[in-house]
């Protein structure tokens, strides 16, 4: 048995995506550790150049000590996150819109390239929350939300 609340949230927030699963953290960046653990010596992971700096700076600082070869690349050109695969990469982290700069990348194309290449596509999708952008529509395999921000609101809380 889970926590009824986060049972509650857990349901909604698949609702909205339209998802088979949903999972929550107590923080966003708690979120992305955990999808780091999924990583290991060796792997590769491609990701957006500009992204919230808390995520930014854990994927270098915790890839890197986790031996993950990690490589940023501007994705509003799809053909940048092409030339930047590899045999070893295992995952494509965006952020879209992004923090602080607002660029905007194309998750259909880059979905795409990820599939073409058997990683998978993670959007980070706190700007625009469901209401607006459906990452998982658009063939992203995860999306995620810092909770703290649009979907709540109000910024009271911490959840991820």
């Amino acid at each position: 048995p889970g926590n009824p609340s986060r049972d509650v949230l857990e349901t909604s927030l698949r609702s909205l995506e339209d998802a088979k699963y949903a999972v929550t953290f107590a923080s966003g960046l708690g979120a992305l550790t955990t999808l780091m653990s999924c990583y290991s010596t060796g792997d590769h992971i491609v990701m957006g150049d500009d992204m919230y700096g808390g995520n930014f700076r854990l994927l270098n600082k915790v890839g890197k000590n986790f031996g993950i070869e990690m490589t940023a690349v501007d994705a509003s050109n799809v053909d940048n996150v092409k030339r930047a695969m590899n045999p070893n990469t295992k995952l494509i982290f965006i952020e879209t819109p992004t923090n602080p700069l607002m660029k905007v990348f194309d998750i259909k194309a880059i979905a795409e390239v990820a599939k073409n290449n058997h990683a998978l596509l993670a959007v980070d999708n706190t700007f625009l929350t469901p209401y607006f952008q459906r990452p998982l529509e658009l063939g992203a395999d995860l999306s995620s939300y810092s909770l703290t921000k649009y979907m709540n609101g109000h910024s009271d809380v911490i959840m991820g």
